[in-house]
Order: structure tokens, then C-alpha cells, then sequence
């Protein structure tokens, strides 16, 4: 696949050291996911390249992190 997120970008989105990440790559979108099964947070292309990038600025970096925030505002 040849797309590293970094700990920090992981971090921003929600995610921890200890946790155990599930990745599911399909067309136009990458999930990644607790592996517990208990978030999924849907991307398309444009919004997974920024996180992997950690451009958070930009418009699909914002995208990306304010599905998480969602996401996280209802657990």
C-alpha cells in the first residue's frame, strides 16, 4: 500500500500507542479501525493522503480529523 502514518497523525485522530489498529484498503477510501471493532472512521483518498502527510490544515486534512471528532462525540 505504501502509506505510513505517523504517531503523531494517529494520535490527533484518536488513536493510542497501546491500541491494535485494523487498516482496510479499498477503492477510493482507506478504514482504520480499533481492532476491537469498536470505531470506523470511512476516508476518501484525498483525506487519507492528508493524515498520512499529517496536513490536518488543509481542507481534506479537517475532513479527515472532523469524522473522527464525530465519531468520538458519540461514544
Amino acid at each position: 500500500m505504501g502509506t505510513t502514518f505517523s504517531k503523531e497523525v494517529l494520535n490527533t485522530a484518536g488513536f493510542s500507542e497501546v491500541d491494535e489498529l485494523s487498516l482496510q484498503a479499498t477503492p477510493g477510501e482507506i478504514r482504520i479501525k480499533h481492532d476491537s471493532g469498536k470505531l470506523v472512521v470511512d476516508l476518501t483518498v484525498s483525506e487519507a493522503k492528508a493524515l498520512a502527510a499529517g496536513n490536518l490544515e488543509s481542507k481534506a486534512g479537517a475532513s479527515a480529523l472532523a469524522k473522527v471528532k464525530r465519531l468520538l462525540e458519540n461514544k
